[in-house]
């Protein structure tokens, strides 16, 4: 692991201390928990308070407090099997009185989404069905080569379940390729290409990850680049430039190591 991850996972573990200190919301504390993980960090380094704080917000229906929070509560219990009823429980609630359409929303009210949709099934292909997969294609198709990190989340739930698109024969190769024709000069990947914002840790650590689950050499140059970039952007206290800070810096983390792994064996 090089010393840019090394960086970020020390900074993100002594944040996740800080936010529980400060009684700062569960839901961060266990996406930055979850990421860890994902990245690299053994269970046993997470607090045991964090997921003792985790299993305490968990509400009698099985829920937390909305389908986002729950998908990372539930995507951090997995690494814990002594809590495998209370993620059980949790599954049950995400999946059931989800409205009649089928993919998810940020809660069971709100419409449903690409980013939303994408994220659970890429974390918890155990959830996806094929009405799902077929409502993230049929809704990336409406909103084609529109947003960086949509396009991301839609590649990464298709790889992450081996789906092959039904509508579109060619969609995931083109969408693919959209997001490559997207990167800036300096790797750094924004909503999209010459987007007034700029180009930011999580649209690069997203877009990268999607391009990874390719497994298609076609995409090391990009990968490549857009790894360069996490490095010489990451400040020297291990985070990254991000409204979010924790946030930012787990993404970046979890797209450096996977980045880390797929170009070490790409050699």
């Amino acid at each position: 692991m090089s010393v840019y991850a090394n960086r970020a996972i020390l900074s993100l573990l002594n944040m996740t201390k800080e936010m529980f200190r400060k009684n700062i919301e569960i839901r961060r504390i266990t996406k930055t928990s979850a990421m860890l993980i994902m990245s690299g960090l053994s269970p046993q380094d997470i607090p045991e308070y964090v997921i003792k704080r985790c299993i305490e917000s968990q509400k009698i229906d099985g829920g937390f407090i909305g389908n986002t929070d729950t998908i990372w509560n539930i995507k951090l219990l997995g690494f814990f099997p002594e809590y495998h009823e209370q993620r059980e429980k949790a599954i049950n609630w995400l999946i059931c009185g989800n409205g009649d359409e089928a993919g998810f929303g940020r809660s069971k009210r709100d419409m449903h989404r690409i980013p939303v949709t994408g994220l659970a099934l890429y974390l918890l292909p155990e959830i996806a069905t094929e009405e799902n997969l077929e409502w993230l294609e049929r809704t990336w198709l409406s909103e084609l080569n529109s947003l960086t990190y949509k396009a991301a989340y839609s590649i990464m739930a298709f790889n992450s379940n081996d789906y092959h698109t039904r509508i579109e024969k060619n969609l995931i190769h083109e969408t693919a390729e959209w997001i490559k024709s997207q990167q800036k000069d300096n790797g750094g990947f924004g909503p999209w290409l010459n987007h007034p914002v700029g180009e930011n840790v999580y649209c690069t650590a997203v877009s990268i990850l999607a391009l990874i689950t390719m497994n298609d050499d076609t995409y090391k140059d990009t990968i490549y680049k857009g790894y360069k970039y996490l490095c010489n952007t990451q400040l020297r206290s291990g985070i990254w430039p991000f409204h979010e800070i924790e946030d930012g810096a787990s993404w970046g983390l979890l797209a450096l190591t996977k980045a880390e792994l797929y170009l070490e064996g790409q050699e």
